[in-house]
């Protein structure tokens, strides 16, 4: 089976450990600074900023700018979005969205993680 590995460079990793678990997710691995959450099979990975700081990398210029990750949205689908919300609400997220039900049959809220990444959790509407 194939999947797609999001990977999000990070500069403080144990703050968006904290950000992350927050929303559910668990370390399911980490050696370092570069770790694997997990959260219903649902994976991410981040990786401290150390390895692009000394360079070379592509990332290497940019490293400073916030927010990053302009232009792209990760998406994680949930079981039970309302609970997560309250969870996120309780844990004071930067929810930059509330939660609102979409016409293509999902509701949603979004959230800016620590450097700015932007994530939007989401389950379907009951019946769709």
């Amino acid at each position: 089976m194939r999947s797609i590995v999001v990977e999000l460079f990070v500069s403080d990793v144990e703050r968006s450990i904290a950000f992350y678990g927050a929303l559910g997710f668990r370390v399911a691995k980490r050696w370092e600074d570069w770790l694997i959450l997990e959260r219903d099979g649902v994976k991410i990975t981040l990786q401290g900023d150390s390895h692009a700081v000394a360079g070379p990398h592509y990332f290497t210029p940019n490293i400073e700018r916030h927010p990053r990750g302009t232009g792209v949205e990760v998406v994680i689908q949930v079981d039970d979005v309302d609970a997560l919300y309250a969870d996120a609400q309780a844990a004071d997220q930067n929810i930059v969205k509330p939660i609102q039900d979409r016409d293509w049959g999902a509701r949603d809220f979004r959230v800016a993680d620590p450097d700015g990444y932007f994530v939007r959790l989401t389950s379907p509407l009951r019946g769709e």
